[in-house]
């Protein structure tokens, strides 16, 4: 006769809770399975097994329990055990499915038989367990749909396993969906025991009552109670295992992000972005190895950009360099590397298509485009570039001929009158290598003081008496010998020494006029070649305000020579210049006048005392009469300004009765003095002193 089963509804709801628990906990251990590899992977999956295994067994052991029999009912060791084991041999196949790779439809559908069989045998082992007086039979409908819900509740657990803890993105599933798959595989686990309890059969009266120990529902809470800490400790150990290795990921990222950007610092340039000379000759030298064919190396360097610095502000030049480089990234094409090498120098490979026409058409568009007009915040920018190209193999073979050749074409491209390209020639290394060493030698000749002043007198035109006399830069080196002035003007302005070499002018020729002075009783006044790029220095009139306080030598005395090239550069910032420059009492004249760009109607703006006509025109103004023109122009407009004229260059007596003709102020020339050192001059002035005393007791006797 049958035996009619029923339920305790507080034992059946805390094993659908454990159920619940395992298959969370489940969920959980197969995100790590998938997400650890080697040794860590292996340990997760014995103990995700264990602990998984655990909670479905003890799930269904509860099950059990929570049927209400006539008396406590007893169960066998070995069969529990085995049971217990059949429970954790499936929680490790399925484990081990979620873990290896990719869930096709074959493994899904042989892993949920395999593991739902598995789950069946724990299932129908522990009944068998049960200790009964007689053997348990079961209805083969409800057998075999309850096997029908073991499969499919595995195939829901293997799919779910799989989809919520995808490999390919470190970020965890939400908790809300691994809850939601929690309570589908709970209902389907305990779905499959409770329909195979319903298909026992028991023998009525068959059931051997358990003999001491603890009660049906002692025995269920100890159960579920041991199970779930098992289950937790699990959830709690891969969730703190999830916690270090979302750390690890992080530090990784935060790594990976600061070694990008420590690269973009080892390779970029910090204010364009571009690459740097470091990046730059990487990539030659790959290029050189990866590939024989033909490829150009540009030098671009922007003309005068020193003066836009200086005049205008770094924040304007930086801006500057900023536009520079994005038009010539614009110019190029995708396939080339533009890097930045300096502080205005650009450098340009041609990686590909290196054909003559190609090169010729990118660096005149190059030099287009940055001959454009830049806008910099209010003001307008104009400057030019200087383009030097060098082509592989032709002109060298290796990354340092390439470039350094490409350098030494810029410079003949910046001689040929700058705003232009021009392609290396063999003779360009010469003037490259020239160029470089006296720069070289010209930096030690500032840190060691070695440069030197020599002093041409200013005569006046009718008494022949010296009315100052005119600094002048002198180097003789001791390698390089003695270096013209129109040598070392032009190297020190594109070097950037200019402005050391001009305070260093200044202040000697103050200080030589002032102890001048002392000697003779009346200071000597003293005229400074000034550069454009001096001119433009937002400090220069602090810088002679300081040379003067320093050397004690009034400013009336200070005579600043500047050429009109200088003063139409930046027209606004001279004229505020030269007004706080006239307001110190300091001396203003035009030097050269007559070989720049401006008139005399232009330089009524600007508060200038005197005008220096070239010796360009004096030298033939004797013979030449277009020359004798312009020279009488110049100076009648001069006086009708009433501005004091200097001539230069005077050599010959003629030429000098020429400038008194004219009624000139002032001249110059080897026909009185060539420009001496301080010591000659000196004695030069001495021995006029003395004639002239000589002289006057003649006349008086």
């Amino acid at each position: 006769m049958e035996h009619e089963a029923s339920y305790n509804l507080a034992l059946v709801a805390l094993s659908f809770g454990v159920a619940a628990i395992a298959s969370l906990t489940a969920l959980d251990l197969a995100g790590r399975v998938r997400a650890s590899t080697g040794l860590a992977g292996h340990a997760w999956l014995v103990g995700g097994a264990f602990a998984m295994g655990t909670g479905i067994w003890s799930m269904h052991f509860i099950g059990m329990l929570a049927m209400e029999m006539t008396a406590d009912v007893g169960y066998g060791v070995p069969l529990t055990v085995i049971s217990l084991l059949a429970a954790i041999f499936s929680s490790a196949l399925a484990l081990a499915i979620v873990q290896a790779g990719r869930l096709s439809r074959f493994r899904l559908s042989v892993g949920a038989l395999v593991m739902g069989l598995g789950v069946c045998l724990m299932h129908y082992v522990g009944m068998e367990a049960m200790q009964t007086e007689g053997a348990l039979h079961y209805r083969w409908d409800l057998f075999l749909i309850s096997v029908g819900i073991a499969v499919s509740a595995a195939a829901a657990a293997l799919w779910l396993a799989f989809h919520l803890n995808p490999t390919h993105t470190r970020a965890r599933s939400p908790i809300w969906q691994r809850g939601l798959a929690a309570l589908i595989m709970a209902i389907g686990i305990s779905g499959m025991h409770y329909t195979g309890m319903a298909a026992a059969i028991y023998p009525e009266g068959g059931m051997q009552p358990a003999t001491g120990g603890l009660s049906t529902h002692q025995l269920a809470i100890t159960v579920a109670l041991v199970s779930t800490c098992i289950m937790l400790a699990a959830m709690m150990i891969s969730l703190f295992d999830a916690h270090m290795s979302s750390r690890n990921a992080r530090l990784a990222d935060s790594l990976r992000e600061a070694n990008h950007e420590l690269k973009n610092m080892v390779y970029r340039d910090a204010l364009t972005q571009l690459p740097n000379r470091l990046l730059l000759e990487e990539r030659l030298d790959a290029l050189l190895d990866a590939s024989q064919q033909a490829f150009a190396v540009f030098f671009v360097d922007l003309d005068r950009f020193k003066n836009v610095n200086d005049s205008m502000g770094h924040h304007v030049g930086d801006e500057l360099i900023q536009q520079a480089a994005a038009r010539l990234q614009a110019a190029v094409r995708d396939s080339d590397t533009v890097a930045r090498v300096g502080g205005d120098e650009f450098m340009v490979v041609v990686e590909s298509g290196a054909a003559p026409d190609i090169v010729t058409g990118l660096a005149k568009r190059i030099v287009s485009t940055l001959d454009k007009p830049f806008q910099v915040g209010n003001s307008v920018v104009s400057i030019s570039s200087s383009v030097g190209i060098s082509l592989y193999p032709d002109h060298g073979r290796d990354k340092h001929e390439l470039m350094v050749h490409a350098d030494a074409a810029m410079y003949c491209a910046k001689q040929m009158g700058r705003n232009n390209f021009q392609y290396f020639e063999p003779d360009m290394s010469s003037h490259a290598e020239r160029r470089a060493q006296l720069e070289r030698r010209l930096r030690l000749a500032i840190d060691n003081e070695t440069l030197s002043l020599a002093y041409q007198p200013k005569v006046h035109v009718e008494t022949g008496r010296i009315t100052g006399v005119e600094a002048l830069l002198r180097w003789d080196d001791e390698e390089l010998g003695t270096v013209a002035p129109d040598e070392i003007i032009p190297l020190a302005e594109d070097s950037g020494l200019i402005l050391a070499i001009g305070e260093w002018v200044l202040r000697t020729a103050c200080r030589y006029a002032r102890e001048w002075g002392r000697e003779d009783g009346r200071p000597m006044p003293m005229a400074v070649n000034i550069s454009a790029i001096q001119l433009n220095n937002r400090h220069f009139v602090d810088t002679v305000r300081q040379a003067l306080a320093d050397t004690g030598l009034p400013a009336s005395c200070l005579e600043l020579e500047l050429t009109e090239s200088a003063l139409i550069q930046n027209p606004d910032h001279a004229l505020e210049t030269l007004t706080e420059l006239r307001a110190l009492g300091v001396v203003l004249s035009i030097d050269d006048f007559g070989t720049g760009y401006s008139n005399l109607a232009q330089l009524k703006r600007f508060p200038i005392d005197r005008l220096k006509i070239d010796r360009t025109f004096m030298t033939d103004a004797v013979t030449n009469l277009q020359d004798a023109a312009i020279v009488r122009a110049v100076v009648a407009l001069a006086r009708s300004l009433d501005l004091k004229v200097v001539a230069e260059g005077i050599e010959s007596e003629e030429q000098l009765s020429l400038v008194r003709q004219l009624q000139s102020h002032e001249y110059q020339g080897y026909l009185y003095s060539r420009a001496l050192p301080g010591d000659e001059l000196r004695r030069l002035l001495a021995d006029r002193r003395a004639v002239a005393g000589a002289l006057g007791e003649l006349q008086e006797g």
